[in-house]
């Protein structure tokens, strides 16, 4: 992982010169990132927030990347919200997300000029995950399922909002377990619009049944790049091509040469 990181930072670093030297690449679509951007017109006409999910975990631990991943989709709801006055409904499960995504709403109103509409009860901390879990691991679905104070505690305040709160869309964004289901399904019998993904490879069937515009995988990591079009965004995303087209090329080479008997 050193090494692989070790090389990344200076495909990184020209692909962040040569972005903002002007250069230009075409993103694959995304039909989930398309969907995002047109929720906020549809909040706004409706006077209806968008409700967003941090997931279970925080920040600082093992899913600190999805959950970054979630907060970079709220920044470009708030950035935007702010405008209408109708900013996103926000739900966490993780003390440590609390006080990033209520900065990150706080910003964008004070960018907008808007500080006196800043509202911090928009971003809600509804259960706590585990206390006898360090904040350094990241407990998987199933520790989460044996213990009294889990995510089905998130997921069970959670769905009471979508059942009661008039909310345009519900998108899920972070880490997940089995609870993933138990929201998309409240979301689903009100017939919102939903996105939502996940890297947890056993929620994916979950995310791919309740979702009506679902993020498979590591799509979940490209938000940055296609909502803010920010040079760090894009720059990172293709020192990931180019990483991964060297790693298949590698691979490929090898099973050449072990074919042909000369490793």
């Amino acid at each position: 992982m050193l090494a692989l990181f070790l090389f990344f930072l200076p495909v990184f670093f020209f692909a962040y010169w040569a972005v903002k030297r002007g250069a230009r690449f075409s993103l694959r679509p995304i039909d989930a990132y398309t969907a995002l951007k047109g929720l906020l017109a549809r909040a706004a006409e409706a006077g209806q927030p968008v409700h967003l999910s941090l997931g279970i975990a925080g920040i600082g631990d093992q899913a600190t990347a999805d959950t970054t991943a979630g907060l970079n989709v709220l920044e470009y709801l708030a950035e935007r919200a702010a405008i209408s006055a109708n900013p996103p409904l926000v739900t966490i499960a993780n003390a440590t997300a609390l006080p990033v995504a209520q900065d990150l709403l706080r910003r964008a109103y004070r960018r907008q000029g808007y500080s006196e509409e800043y509202d911090p009860g928009r971003v809600r901390f509804v259960a706590p995950s585990d206390p006898t879990l360090g904040s350094s691991a990241v407990p998987s679905p199933s520790v989460y399922a044996n213990s009294p104070q889990d995510a089905f505690a998130y997921a069970a305040g959670t769905m009471q909002l979508l059942s009661k709160q008039k909310v345009t869309a519900n998108v899920m964004l972070g880490q997940f377990g089995d609870e993933f289901l138990l929201l998309g399904e409240t979301g689903a019998r009100r017939d919102l619009t939903q996105i939502g993904g996940t890297s947890v490879v056993s929620v994916l069937p979950f995310v791919y049944a309740t979702m009506s515009h679902p993020l498979i995988g590591e799509d979940i990591y490209a938000g940055g790049a296609y909502l803010s079009d920010k040079p760090a965004h894009l720059s990172s995303l293709l020192a990931q091509d180019i990483l991964r087209w060297v790693l298949v090329a590698g691979m490929g080479v090898a099973i050449v040469l072990r074919t042909l008997g000369l490793v």
